[in-house]
């Protein structure tokens, strides 16, 4: 269980990297830098977040799960944030290390389960739900419920497949993604998992399109620019959605 940042192109299932092992697992630092953006980009991304650390953390720290280049360990250390990493990837915590990053080497729920109960503010998870099995990730929420306090957060970013373009192709660019999670099943897993006022953030529209002026053979106006409304949110729309939600 391991995962960069941004898109749809980062993060390990449970089994997959583990030092020494052959096949994509050496393949996926080169194959997150070509598919996943430039590290500016994605920490442009992450700064949409901010408000949430503002309203979240109070000197409990962050434990943030797969945190690959570690833009997202930088933005808290940067604003003064106790934040520590965890990723099964020994190559991305050694290049996060070496930047000043507290990153520890392990599988996301076995780190877990380590942590004492109700000892963190936040819980952050980029693009990492999509390579779990259901009742792994349903071990990860109950695990991350346990290590927060109450009132603390929980962040889930993933790719969103209610966009024709990332639900039937862009989603499978990444080998280890196991299945895309339709927002309303991740919102209601972490609901379910002892969080409260859960919300789903829409994120990442593609470059503006807009097909509203659409017009069809032998459909009227009115007509054309709903269809071209629709075909605009379902293509171009946001890529990404967020679940953040508040421990009961």
């Amino acid at each position: 269980m391991r995962d960069g940042r941004g898109g749809e192109t980062e993060g390990m299932g449970t089994d997959a990297v583990r030092t020494g092992e052959t096949g994509f697992a050496a393949h996926y630092p080169a194959f997150t830098d070509r598919f996943r953006g430039s590290e500016e980009e994605i920490s442009r991304r992450l700064e949409v977040y901010l408000p949430d650390v503002d309203r979240f953390v109070a000197g409990g720290g962050v434990l943030d799960l797969g945190p690959g280049r570690g833009e997202w360990l930088r933005m808290l250390a940067a604003r003064g944030v106790d934040a520590v990493g965890v990723d099964a990837d020994p190559m991305f915590a050694a290049a996060a290390r070496a930047r000043g990053l507290r990153v520890e080497v392990g599988d996301l729920l076995d780190h877990l389960r380590t942590v004492g109960d109700g000892t963190l503010d936040l819980v952050t998870a980029f693009h990492v739900v999509e390579h779990l099995a259901t009742d792994e990730l349903l071990a990860v929420l109950a695990q991350a419920r346990r290590a927060l306090h109450p009132g603390g957060g929980l962040i889930l970013e993933s790719p969103d497949p209610t966009n024709l373009a990332m639900g039937a192709c862009n989603f499978y660019l990444d080998p280890t993604h196991r299945r895309p999670l339709p927002p309303a099943l991740t919102e209601f897993l972490v609901t379910t998992s002892g969080f409260t006022d859960a919300q789903i953030r829409r994120l990442h529209p593609r470059e503006q399109v807009d097909l509203s002026t659409l017009r069809l053979d032998g459909v009227d106006e009115a007509t054309g620019r709903l269809v071209g409304a629709a075909l605009t949110a379902a293509l171009f729309g946001p890529q990404d959605y967020a679940v953040v939600a508040v421990a009961a």
